[in-house]
């Protein structure tokens, strides 16, 4: 579906390639935009935004910290939580706020499942 924006949240660059090659292959008419921690992340933002996938752990703050201060601005933003880990009480946490989650690592079926979803 057109229109559509993303941004990607990782400080991993190897992460972030990965996660851009999925959108521009399956997704190619959405906007994608990346940022390697919280701050430029919530710098970045546009007026309109539609799907973040947000590590965890990044430095600064966390991906939970992250996504709050998001869903304020964008209170109907489709917000997932990408980590290896996923502890009890953090996906309470999440799952209280409306947050889904990806396992790491991510691939084409685990991301196009979920945006399916979403369009």
């Amino acid at each position: 579906m057109a229109n559509k924006t993303a941004l990607i949240v990782d400080d991993s660059s190897l992460a972030r390639m990965m996660a851009r090659k999925i959108f521009t292959t399956r997704f190619p008419d959405w906007s994608l935009l990346e940022a390697k921690d919280g701050d430029e992340a919530l710098a970045m933002a546009p007026p309109v935004l539609d799907v973040a996938l947000i590590d965890f752990n990044m430095p600064g703050m966390n991906g939970l910290e992250l996504s709050e201060k998001l869903l304020t601005r964008f209170p109907n933003l489709a917000v997932f939580l990408v980590t290896a880990n996923i502890q009890e009480r953090m996906h309470q946490r999440a799952e209280s706020m409306g947050i889904g989650f990806i396992k790491k690592p991510i691939d084409e079926p685990k991301i196009a499942d979920i945006l399916d979803k979403i369009k």
